[in-house]
């Protein structure tokens, strides 16, 4: 019969020659859940997801593909290879069609592990590589690490169907394993060789952190049930949707991350203090009992004289004693668990700060990179326990630093208004009104500010009836919203639907609109957004691969659409987002790894962007917003990934880029509009609209 074996887990997390306390953002050890599906009951489950491509995605976004990498394994049915291939094709599926999507491109790279029984299963999808020290044999996933051909493949997101590459290795007590990115490659066989046979789990990740610059890592060692942990770490829990029973306290260490030595991490229980618990617990139980006990004796039994206690007494105190029992072991256990778990954290968060102290300020990359990770466990911290003024006072440490460095402006987001249930997508000003798209229900609405733009005027907060899904418009029925813009000309709001149909509305007169169906709609894949310039109606096509061109004739569009793009050499804006038009007609198109290309008459212009405190200049983008106010002219690119709205002239020439104090209020962030005149920009994130102020 084969052995049945544990894992102890740590992870290794090194930017610039620094190793940072926070766990990798894709990183995940998970034990089968309670309802997984037949044959995984004893698996455990190995991810390591790796950033691919020129776009790096917010961290939350690794997290997410390895908590549903883990969901899709142990919900499928069939082999091992069967689950690892469900995972792969699952998550590549997502990512295809977020791309195709003509959102921000996401690549990734995955490396995943199966344990069952005595055996190891390997797999991989772009660059991770996996060595596995058994036996005192160094066995390399993939064969060869000279190989630049075997190391690279084409990541998740790439193509239709992923290049899955799979191993099975039948291993034995003691044996260690690295999930890695491919700078493991790189380092001397001999050397890493020799960290994987150092004394313990803890000792390996110090000797690999002497070898590398730069590395992240996940470090398993295999080892039997009875095997003591070298380190009070945590015990296997799924973190799956279904709960599943804690193993006991007095077996082996399972899945948790660490460093040298492994700790846990925030999310970990201390469990010293866990255990302290439990016996003060179970102590206070036990002398309850002894009480409950003796009571039964002496009703049984009374005393020469003193009557036994009887009747509502006895009852009582017999249904109170357990009673007692119950939430003295409840108050204990959970007061005690989440006091520790958030020390823990503080603790790391220190840790990280620390790290990101020491390293030099000449290494803007390495800096950032450290100080940005504290931000993310400080925000772990924070879902525990809110308010702590340790983490604000990092917090702002932290802020000071990347702001500094990235020539960043902190504005108060002053609250405007909030929609129910909403996700804001787009937003317009004209005068002292904003117009905005509810991209979840398929609404527009009008909201009427104050004079001094910084607040709403009451009650002025309008849907518009003929602006959303399924309104009668004539004899048109409005289906899926996909933009909405100022008709200048007319000075009308405009709104367009995927299936061709543009509603125009009067401010004056907002129950009163009219709606035309747009001809050659059936041409149109993915159209994202539109603008006006000089009547004239133009449609962003990513998926078409084209800008749509419609003339106006006698107050309507009553023609089949130009393509602005013509000729045999055509650029490719397949990952556009959002595009304007200034005065003199030229077009600027924002892809979402946040460049810039700038076109007049379907010709390309030069663009460059200048003067940026870092390179690339926009780490990825969401939306654009064009200035054409002659007083103030320029771009606003809005980028939901670092929470940040950058604006730059015409030319791309570098002014600012700012930030909300409370960076939670730009988690969402997804679109903004400014006001020359106040010097105010307003911004849509999430369900809300904000303003904040460019004078501070």
């Amino acid at each position: 019969m084969p052995l049945e074996f544990e894992a102890l887990v740590g992870h290794l997390y090194m930017v610039g020659g620094r190793s940072i306390s926070a766990a990798p953002p894709g990183a995940l050890v998970e034990v089968a859940p309670q309802k997984a599906a037949r044959g995984r009951e004893l698996d455990t489950f190995f991810t390591l997801v790796l950033p691919s491509g020129e776009i790096v995605a917010p961290a939350k976004f690794y997290e997410q593909m390895a908590t549903l990498g883990a969901e899709r394994y142990f919900s499928s049915a069939g082999s091992v290879t069967a689950g690892l291939r469900a995972v792969f094709n699952s998550l590549n599926d997502n990512l295809a069609e977020h791309n195709r999507s003509g959102k921000r491109r996401y690549e990734a790279n995955m490396l995943c592990a199966v344990l069952r029984d005595n055996e190891v299963y390997l797999a991989r999808v772009g660059s991770g590589v996996a060595l596995l020290r058994d036996d005192g044999q160094l066995q390399c996933f993939p064969a060869d690490f000279s190989q630049d051909e075997a190391l690279f493949g084409a990541p998740l997101g790439v193509h239709p169907v992923p290049d899955i590459k799979m191993a099975k290795y039948t291993i034995h007590e003691g044996a260690r394993l690295l999930l890695a990115d491919s700078a493991l490659a790189d380092l001397e066989s001999a050397k890493t060789g020799a960290a994987l046979a150092a004394a313990d789990i803890g000792a390996v990740l110090a000797e690999l952190k002497a070898l590398a610059a730069g590395l992240t890592l996940v470090a398993v060692e295999f080892v039997t049930p009875e095997t003591p942990s070298p380190v009070a770490v945590k015990e296997a829990e799924s973190t799956a949707r279904v709960p599943t029973e804690p193993a006991a306290p007095d077996q082996p260490a399972a899945p948790s991350p660490g460093k040298e030595p492994p700790k846990p991490t925030g999310k970990s229980l201390d469990m010293r203090a866990r255990a302290g618990l439990r016996l003060a617990a179970l102590r206070g139980a036990g002398v309850l009992q002894s009480a409950s006990r003796t009571l039964e004796r002496r009703e049984q039994t009374p005393t020469a004289g003193r009557p036994g206690l009887r009747g509502l007494t006895a009852a009582g105190l017999a249904v109170l004693i357990p009673v007692v029992i119950v939430v003295l072991v409840l108050v204990l256990w959970l007061g005690g668990t989440g006091e520790s778990e958030f020390e823990l954290c503080v603790q790391e968060a220190s840790r990280t700060a620390g790290v990101a102290r020491g390293i030099p300020s000449n290494d803007v990359t390495g800096t950032l990179a450290a100080w940005n990770a504290l931000l993310a466990v400080v925000e772990r911290c924070d879902a525990i326990r809110a308010g702590d003024l340790t983490l604000a006072s990092l917090t702002r440490e932290a802020q000071s630093v990347i702001d500094a460095l990235s020539r960043i402006e902190r504005r108060d987001a002053l609250h405007i208004t909030s929609f129910p249930n909403a996700a804001l997508r787009r937003v317009i000003l004209q005068g002292l009104e904003l117009y905005v798209l509810d991209g979840q229900n398929n609404w527009v609405y009008r909201v009427t500010l104050t004079s001094d733009g910084l607040g709403m005027a009451p009650n002025s907060q309008q849907p518009i009836a003929a602006m959303r899904l399924n309104a009668t418009v004539g004899e048109f029925r409005v289906a899926n919203l996909v933009d909405i813009a100022w008709l200048t000309d007319t000075t009308q709001v405009a709104a367009l639907d995927d299936q061709g149909l543009l509603v125009t509305c009067s401010p004056r007169f907002l129950q009163s609109c009219e709606a035309q169906r747009l001809l050659a709609a059936e041409r149109w894949v993915s159209p994202v957004a539109m603008t006006f310039w000089q009547g004239k109606l133009y449609i962003l096509d990513p998926g078409a691969n084209q800008v749509w061109r419609y003339e106006p004739s006698g107050g309507a569009y009553a023609t089949v659409p130009n393509e602005y793009f013509a000729g045999e050499f055509r650029p490719d804006i397949r990952a556009a987002v959002d595009f304007g038009i200034d005065d003199k007609g030229n077009l600027y198109i924002l892809q979402n790894s946040g460049e810039i290309s700038k076109y007049r008459s379907g010709q390309p212009v030069e663009f460059v962007f200048v003067n940026f405190p870092a390179d690339p200049p926009v780490p990825g983008a969401d939306a654009l917003f064009l200035n054409n106010d002659p007083t103030a002219q320029g771009l606003y690119i809005v980028s939901r990934s670092n929470r940040t709205i950058y604006e730059t002239t015409l030319a791309g020439t570098f002014n600012a880029s700012y930030r909300a104090t409370d960076e939670a209020d730009f988690t969402l962030l997804s679109g903004a509009v400014a006001d020359a005149g106040q010097q105010l920009i307003y911004v849509i994130s999430g369900n809300s609209v904000f303003a904040i102020n460019k004078r501070k």
